[in-house]
């Protein structure tokens, strides 16, 4: 379960955010807590949707975190980039990370795996 939480919640929670956050104010970042069963939060997750792709982060910790980006369907479709890491590592990479199309942007569509957990 997870339900949408403000920036300044997850700020709150990971002020690492910070970064991200100003540096893209108007991006369209969403945040959500995602709950276990018992209601206790396991985790914050992040994304942001733009016409060709969506950012997305999953943090567990500051120590352990997961992003990616994924293309949409009419662009090609499929993961292009992802990481696991350190939070403020990753939000680094998220920023430097050109658009589609753009010199050194990520193209090839990395395979899936139903065993990958951000």
């Amino acid at each position: 379960m997870y339900r949408t939480i403000t920036r300044n919640e997850a700020l709150r929670s990971y002020p690492q955010l910070r970064t991200l956050l100003e540096l893209s104010p108007e991006s369209g970042w969403v945040f959500r807590y995602i709950d276990n069963e018992s209601g206790e939060v396991v985790a914050l997750a992040g994304s942001r949707s733009l016409q060709r792709y969506t950012d997305a982060i999953f943090i567990f910790d500051r120590h352990e975190v997961g992003a990616a980006r994924v293309l949409d369907d009419a662009y090609g479709g499929g993961c292009v980039w992802k990481k696991e890491g350190d939070l403020q590592e990753i939000i680094y990479e998220l920023l430097a990370l050109p658009e589609p199309g753009e010199p050194g942007a990520p193209a090839l569509v990395k395979a899936s795996s139903l065993l990958w957990t951000p």
